[in-house]
């Protein structure tokens, strides 16, 4: 049986990796933020399954506010692959 946890849950995952793998090929995103998502969306699907709504609930609302902090603020810690680093040092 399909329920509202196992809809949340799935569509959030799906469209943050998609997020994910599309800024991948665009530039190097943090894995960490999207790791989260991912982790806190198998883990509230399950809550949501054992009978656990507020607890699921509460990690699917809070997976969902990082996801919007990922598309917001994109460059907070990755760069883009075509810019160097840093510009070479002349004496």
């Amino acid at each position: 049986m399909v329920t509202i946890f196992d809809v949340y849950s799935i569509s959030l995952l799906l469209i943050s990796l998609t997020m994910f793998v599309i800024r991948y090929l665009r530039e190097e995103p943090p894995v960490m933020p999207y790791l989260v998502i991912a982790c806190t969306c198998a883990v509230g699907n399950y809550l949501g399954e054992q009978g656990g709504g507020v607890g699921a609930l509460m990690l699917l609302v809070a997976a969902s506010f990082l996801f919007l902090g990922c598309l917001f603020y994109p460059h907070l810690r990755g760069h883009r692959r075509d810019k160097p680093d840093a510009a070479p040092k002349t004496s």
